[in-house]
């Protein structure tokens, strides 16, 4: 355990680091050359010698090299980051531009919208035409539209540096002179395909789901099936935030685990054999990953992703599997691959909630014992639930200023609801091969149950 621990300390200062370069860079975001940056870098590289050097004599200042690793690795990613001075956009109230569509959905007022990549930066197309069929992985091109710069909404959230790290400097919105050609592409990029199979599958659910009533169940599918939650209506998503359960609206490591969970049980009858395990472990990360991919690869689901391979990694590599040490290695990993994820309310909320499982929860766990499975099972969900309220409440409160009161209630009625709807979702695809009766029940099942989850949180949102 103390390994484990010194293994966490390490991914913790880490991350720290990172938080805190990061910080700095924002706050001085716009400074000419980005001095704050590289005087970062320089200072972090000279401790970290010092560090480096000394620790042959301390043991404990080791830990000190990752705070300044991490804050190396935050600074330089902001150093070498384009700005809105390498856009080929400009303010114009008639440009015109050709790049691959990567990604679309619906405003928050409704209107459809297009990303498109133009070379190394993005850009995003509002109130484009209902009727026009497009596939991730077009060319579009288009002539007459209104692009400006992105702006802040509100005082309390810098959007448009929010968008500078996502490459987006401009936006463009179409308007009655605006032409917009679509041209099939042939051979679809393979960073695109993900993007394409959800569009599919976005199909798929508004077939499946049809009419105005079920509007909200479809919205809440796509939500729970890939992350996708541009259709929830917002009075929904805030009685969500309020009753704390807006966790199980998002897609998040849960449902991962969910995935995880289904696989080892159907796998089990292939047996324990040590030739067996590896292979079962192999065909675990390959599904988990081809799973996250498809999703998106959001922040929460890809540190479940990775936390899960370091995990079954351990296993094949002929080691004692440990969650504490996937959860810290899938950290550092994430943090050196996009150093803007620990700037992110998903980041932290995911990793508050798994540090609470595995540090605060079996110590909740052994308070209350319990024979009854029925009732070891409530209690379990309960001391879960409590634990990750005592590392999630207090980001929850810095980022919006509120706390749910009734997030326990909330959470104890709702998780069964949601695993149940989650396998009843690839259920409803497969129904057709047995019948048109068992299409509607499963139809019918999934409404009910989704109805009924977000009348429960609506209640809890009021009380």
């Amino acid at each position: 355990m103390r390994r484990e621990l010194y293994l966490f300390a390490a991914a913790l200062l880490f991350v720290s680091g990172n938080l805190t370069a990061g910080y700095i860079c924002d706050r001085t975001a716009g400074t000419p050359g980005s001095l704050a940056a590289a005087a970062i870098v320089l200072t972090c590289i000279t401790a970290s010698v010092v560090i480096m050097v000394s620790s042959r004599k301390l043991q404990v200042s080791r830990l000190l090299f990752f705070p300044l690793l991490g804050a190396t690795g935050a600074a330089t990613h902001d150093f070498f980051r384009p700005g809105p001075e390498t856009s080929i956009l400009q303010e114009s109230r008639s440009a015109t531009l050709t790049g691959i569509i990567s990604e679309g959905g619906r405003s928050s007022s409704g209107k459809p919208f297009l990303e498109v990549e133009l070379g190394p930066e993005k850009t995003i197309i509002y109130n484009i035409p209902e009727d026009m069929e497009w596939t991730p992985g077009d060319t579009l091109a288009a002539t007459g539209l209104r692009c400006s710069r992105v702006e802040n909404f509100t005082p309390d959230f810098d959007y448009r540096r929010w968008m500078e790290k996502r490459t987006v400097f401009f936006t463009c919105l179409c308007n009655s002179s605006t032409k917009l050609t679509i041209k099939t592409s042939d051979r679809t990029p393979l960073r695109c395909l993900p993007a394409r199979l959800r569009k599919g599958f976005s199909e798929a659910v508004d077939s499946a789901l049809q009419g105005k009533d079920m509007a909200d169940t479809r919205a809440v599918v796509k939500a729970l099936a890939y992350g996708y939650q541009d259709e929830i209506p917002e009075e929904i998503e805030d009685s969500f935030r309020q009753s704390g359960a807006i966790h199980l609206l998002a897609l998040s490591g849960m449902h991962l685990g969910l995935l995880y969970g289904i696989l080892s049980w159907l796998l089990r009858a292939a047996g324990n054999s040590i030739a067996v395990r590896k292979i079962k472990s192999v065909v675990i990360i390959s599904v988990l990953w081809a799973f996250t991919i498809f999703t998106g690869c959001g922040v929460s689901i890809l540190r479940a992703a990775v936390m899960f391979t370091v995990y079954e990694a351990g296993a094949l590599a002929g080691r004692d599997r440990s969650g504490i040490n996937s959860m810290s290695i899938s950290a550092i990993i994430i943090t050196v691959a996009d150093p803007d994820a620990p700037s992110g309310i998903s980041f932290q909320l995911s990793y508050a909630a798994m540090t609470a499982i595995f540090l605060i929860y079996p110590h909740l766990h052994s308070l209350i014992p319990v024979r009854r499975k029925i009732f070891r099972s409530i209690t379990d969900l309960c001391s879960m639930t409590v634990a990750c309220q005592i590392t999630t409440a207090p980001i929850i409160y810095l980022h919006f200023g509120t706390f749910a009161f009734f997030s326990l209630l909330a959470n104890l009625l709702c998780s069964p609801l949601i695993t149940v709807v989650m396998a009843l979702i690839p259920c409803a695809f497969a129904a057709p091969w047995f019948g048109g009766g068992t299409v509607s029940s499963i139809t019918w099942a999934i409404s009910f149950l989704i109805k009924t989850f977000i009348d429960i949180n609506t209640v809890i949102s009021h009380l």
